[in-house]
């Protein structure tokens, strides 16, 4: 049901819990870039510090701070670009 996931030399950790119905994560990110792979759609909610986003296909980055929420495709590329401490809760759909 839990999982910590580490990522990036650790510089990125999120703890996942899936019951089979809406799986979500909470996870902290420290300053740096970063990238990923989205299987399933990402819906993200920034809970503090600022994160930047770029995904594949997009022309440019975009940024959202605490309280904003963005998402991610399934089966697309992204990135984060972080300078401050940041975090977060992601349901998967």
């Amino acid at each position: 049901m839990f999982q910590l996931r580490k990522y990036h030399g650790d510089r990125v950790q999120s703890l996942t819990y899936d019951d089979g119905k809406k799986p979500f994560s909470i996870g902290i990110i420290a300053p740096g870039e970063y990238e990923f792979g989205a299987i399933k759609k990402e819906i993200t909610t920034v809970t503090s510090g600022k994160i930047e986003v770029w995904v594949e296909g997009d022309e440019k980055w975009k940024t959202f701070e605490k309280g904003e929420t963005f998402t991610i495709p399934d089966h697309k590329n992204f990135k984060y670009k972080v300078n401050e401490i940041s975090t977060y809760i992601c349901y998967y759909e």
